[in-house]
């Protein structure tokens, strides 16, 4: 039986990521006139930031492109997809890797999948979708970067998407593959203000090898603001409840997060965010997450400046968005109350980012 509908071919993508049949069974049912476009390397783990991209995504080919077959590819599937997809593939169908902060060797597990993938599927159209990149300038960071380039300069039909200049900067200088610039998917995701009043202040902060804001800092940062008389509470865009992508840290009882939760999961976080007056954050997604809510939002960076560069490069105009470098307590909770003071109506449309891109797949 053939599936032409979106929904159709939503649900058999589903299925097909639950392992409820095959990727040559998924194929066989797509109508033969309508282009394919595979999206390797869909999370199915727990950080909300990478699952808010695969999400964005997904609402990009639907409004962009509702002609072509989007299928979604987990990163577990990578392997007996590559076995399965090689025999069936079509000349005009395109193949791309899902976007994010992860091209480099601090997540080298995958670095890995996606060399695979680009190395593998070398003619036809290929795109990285925007990201992040850092190789460390170590022994190791530079062997992983080596082992990159050549895995990525094997395929000359790749395009690498990067999401700051700062990254473009990198791929242009270190890859072969053409490299052009959007910003960040998930400035897709722009949320309707609901009216909610807002109380509070949240800090999401990361507990990761990415981490560079002191613990001893964001104590203090909370003493004085709940000596100012702000409520304050803590989160993160890493679900304790969900399976991790670090193997060392999974529990058997945690579940993985299935492609039709993400909607849900994340309108929870959105929810708990615009609640907020100010949220505190040295993740990018925290930030991103502020800007499409509409939350004043004070950024500290990461340990390699993608939260900076990101900024800088798409979010210094919205002035409830502040990046600060400030390690003063006192100043920084005077920061945090001033933002308060923002009536966060402004909105920057970042539609047009994104032209190049969908240029690229028209091509």
């Amino acid at each position: 039986m053939t599936v032409n509908t979106l929904a159709e071919i939503t649900n058999l993508n589903f299925a097909y990521t639950i392992e409820q049949l095959s990727l040559t069974e998924l194929i066989k049912q797509l109508p033969e006139d309508r282009q394919r476009f595979y999206m390797f390397g869909t999370p199915i783990y727990n950080n909300l930031g990478d699952l808010a991209i695969s999400e964005a995504q997904k609402r990009f080919f639907a409004e962009s492109f509702p002609e072509i077959a989007y299928i979604e590819i987990t990163e577990p599937q990578t392997e007996q997809a590559i076995e399965e997809l090689l025999p069936l593939l079509r000349s005009d169908d395109m193949i791309g890797y899902v976007g994010g902060g992860n091209i480099g060797n601090l997540d080298i597990t995958h670095e890995i999948v996606r060399r695979k993938v680009f190395s593998t599927f070398v003619n036809n159209k290929t795109i990285s979708f925007p990201q992040s990149v850092y190789f460390e300038e170590t022994e190791e960071g530079q062997a992983e970067l080596r082992k990159s380039q050549e895995a990525y300069n094997k395929n000359s039909n790749l395009t690498l998407v990067a999401r700051d200049t700062q990254t473009l900067s990198y791929f242009q200088n270190h890859f072969k593959a053409d490299a052009i610039l959007t910003t960040d998917m998930v400035l897709l995701l722009q949320e309707k203000l609901s009216g909610t009043k807002r109380d509070g202040v949240l800090f999401i902060m990361r507990e990761d090898a990415e981490k560079v804001t002191s613990d001893k800092l964001i104590e203090q940062l909370t003493a004085n603001l709940k000596s100012i008389g702000d409520k304050v509470e803590a989160t993160d865009t890493v679900l304790s409840y969900k399976a991790y992508d670090v193997k060392s840290k999974n529990n058997p009882s945690l579940d993985i997060v299935r492609i039709s939760e993400r909607h849900w999961l994340l309108s929870l976080k959105l929810e708990q965010i615009k609640a907020k007056e100010v949220v505190v954050t040295d993740r990018l997604h925290g930030m991103i997450f502020s800007a499409i809510t509409q939350t004043p939002c004070l950024v500290f960076d990461n340990n390699y400046g993608k939260a900076s560069a990101f900024y800088y490069d798409w979010l210094q105009d919205l002035d409830y968005i502040q990046y600060t470098t400030e390690k003063d307590p006192k100043k920084l909770a005077a920061k945090g109350n001033d933002l308060k003071k923002y009536e966060h109506s402004d909105t920057l449309d970042f539609s047009h980012s994104f032209d190049v891109l969908i240029d690229l797949i028209k091509k």
